[in-house]
């Protein structure tokens, strides 16, 4: 065998190894960006499913509440027929006392059917939740009491339709 085939015999070998070594390498490449892709595949299966429930969660939200601002601009309404309600001329006339009555009793038997309901708050504590503190006024009561309501608060099944205006005490 000559000097020149057997250095041509090793060269060959020398490549067939570092092909294999390459090879190798390939594989385990392609392996790493399979199994990266499977992590971005599940990720974005992830946020998707997320997204979905997100979706879902406020679509059952404005179905729940489906309406608020609409009763929410007729409590200015009944307030104005309360207040229609405690005039002297009114009281005093049986008939449009009576009249003005009937009215603010369908408009509340209206939002009653709609889960709508006032919610007490004098001599109660103060709460930001449920109060919207208007004014207040020294008192001989304990601190943080509302002593009046000015407008009455609504809710609306479990969220504050309208956030009742009080005098609380000092």
């Amino acid at each position: 065998m000559s000097v020149k085939s057997s250095k041509t015999k090793k060269i060959s070998k020398k490549k067939s190894i570092s092909k294999k070594i390459k090879s190798k390498q390939n594989i385990s490449d392609l392996k790493k960006q399979i199994k990266a892709a499977e992590d971005k595949h599940m990720r974005l299966l992830a946020e998707f499913d997320n997204y979905k429930k997100r979706k879902i969660n406020e679509i059952e939200k404005l179905i729940k509440y489906e309406g608020f601002d609409f009763f929410k601009s007729v409590l200015p309404i009944l307030d104005d027929i309360d207040r229609t309600l405690n005039l002297k001329d009114v009281i005093k006339n049986k008939s449009i006392f009576d009249g003005f009555s009937m009215i603010k009793s369908k408009i509340l038997n209206l939002l009653e059917s709609k889960e709508i309901s006032t919610y007490h708050s004098l001599n109660e504590s103060f709460n930001p939740d449920f109060h919207e503190a208007i004014m207040m006024k020294k008192t001989k009561k304990d601190s943080n009491i509302v002593i009046e309501e000015y407008e009455k608060g609504y809710m609306y099944k479990d969220k504050v339709l309208r956030h009742a205006k009080v005098i609380v005490s000092e």
